[in-house]
């Protein structure tokens, strides 16, 4: 994920670590040791979303092809945003 964020020029973004739930692809423990989910902020402007959105979008794909269609635990959302300070 962050050599695609490089790829993409995103300059900033901030990544939360430990993080549990549960989903298609399972059930990671926020009170796990070793397997744990990592998310990251990213704050774009609509043509750099836009385009970082496709980039994630054929990272998946790919990811996908490679395990056969088993489901990818990449997940990705795209919410409007006003910076108001």
């Amino acid at each position: 994920m962050l050599q695609l964020l490089n790829s993409q020029g995103v300059r900033g973004y901030t990544v939360m670590s430990g993080l549990g739930g549960k989903g298609l692809t399972g059930v990671v423990s926020e009170h796990g040791l070793i397997e744990r989910n990592v998310g990251f902020l990213v704050v774009l402007d609509d043509t750099q979303a836009t385009a970082l959105a496709e980039a994630v979008k054929q990272l998946y794909k790919t990811l996908l092809e490679r395990q056969g269609g088993e489901e990818v635990p990449i997940k990705a959302f795209v919410l409007p945003c006003d910076v108001i300070v």
